[in-house]
């Protein structure tokens, strides 16, 4: 069964910082500058038994749809992608999870201007713990 996992939040809050320190986190082959972590981008990792695209990009449904495309196009386990707090982006992710018969994991991006680095690193393993759990799930 297919899974997605949707980092949310406003724009420019570090959903991208997050999902690319992600990246980093489950294929230590892909490594991403510290000047590079805004950058969007789609990945796909085998990680575990499973392959997960990980869509930094999501904060206009055009993106969200591109990233729903790649998702299917890698013929992916889960998808762990970037949207807004509410909206179209909620909406299409909502469409799509019930097309493909899923639940969506919602996570809130948290925010902090002083501790953002430390905040994000810790945030992109609690999002690695949930991947986790979703492949333990389905053993």
């Amino acid at each position: 069964m297919k899974k997605i996992i949707a980092l949310y939040r406003r724009a420019k809050t570090g959903k991208t910082s997050i999902l690319n320190l992600l990246i980093e986190f489950l294929d230590k082959n892909k490594k991403v500058e510290e000047n590079h972590l805004t950058e969007d981008r789609r990945v796909s990792i085998f990680y575990g038994n499973k392959k997960i695209a990980i869509t930094t990009w999501g904060d206009n449904g055009f993106e969200l749809k591109e990233n729903i495309k790649y998702f299917e196009e890698e013929d992916c386990d889960i998808l762990v992608t970037a949207t807004r707090t509410r909206g179209e982006t909620t909406e299409i992710l909502n469409d799509y999870a019930k097309e493909i018969n899923t639940k969506i994991v919602w996570i809130e991006k948290n925010i902090s201007a002083s501790l953002e680095e430390l905040i994000n690193q810790t945030q992109a393993k609690d999002i690695q713990a949930v991947i986790d759990s979703l492949i333990d799930d389905d053993h």
